[in-house]
């Protein structure tokens, strides 16, 4: 049974659907887009959600079967996986057996888990309740797990070896967020090497395409 197509709930703005839209575009995937106004969220997404269960999220990517029957993906550096090796040549995933493989999925637990909410602690504040007096506090604990990222990229241009693999996907749409919040004020003079990884990759030809926009981007995103 062959794939009919793939139809990707997105929002421009949110890195996570920006990780799974790099991967479509690396692998030359084909792809529907739907669009998911935040908190006003698509019939679709509203019955599926009720349906199984679970909160609206995006990204989701859903897989339609020649037989119209349908596979819908909900974590996207699963999707990620998925989507390198569905063709049974990935490109951008290590060996699973590899010591590399394990470290990129430590990686995607460090983006999400630690990393992650220290970036939305810096950019809302605690609970989301922004105080301005607080800022610096919350900028360092942020710039102590880039401390990571640093000594990770001393010897390379990329997280796992001499290639872009997951992890640096995984990663980078979150360093440009940090970048970008309250226009650029978090100071990279510390990570030069994080800064030139991320601009090394954001700058790239692939990266300036239609399908990594995120128009109205602001505060962060």
């Amino acid at each position: 049974m062959y794939t009919k197509k793939f139809i990707l709930h997105d929002y421009k703005r949110c890195p996570f659907c920006i990780r799974v839209r790099i991967m479509l575009y690396l692998k030359d995937i084909p792809y529907e887009v739907v669009e998911e106004p935040l908190r006003e969220w698509t019939d679709w997404m509203k019955d599926w959600s009720s349906k199984n269960n679970e909160r609206p999220r995006v990204p989701i990517l859903r897989e339609i079967k020649s037989d119209d029957s349908e596979v819908v993906y909900t974590e996207s550096n699963q999707i990620n996986l998925m989507l390198d090796d569905r063709d049974g040549n990935p490109v951008y995933t290590p060996t699973k057996e590899s010591p590399e493989y394990q470290k990129m999925i430590d990686w995607f637990d460090w983006c999400d888990n630690t990393m992650k909410p220290l970036l939305d602690t810096y950019k809302y504040g605690e609970n989301g309740e922004f105080d301005a007096s607080k800022v610096q506090t919350h900028a360092q604990a942020l710039a102590s797990e880039l401390n990571k990222l640093k000594t990770e990229l001393v010897t390379g241009n990329y997280l796992l070896g001499p290639k872009m693999t997951l992890a640096d996907i995984a990663i980078i749409p979150f360093i440009r967020q940090i970048m970008r919040t309250r226009g650029g004020e978090f100071n990279f003079s510390q990570f030069p090497n994080v800064l030139g990884w991320t601009l090394n990759l954001t700058e790239a030809a692939w990266f300036q395409t239609d399908a990594m926009r995120d128009e109205g981007a602001r505060d962060g995103f």
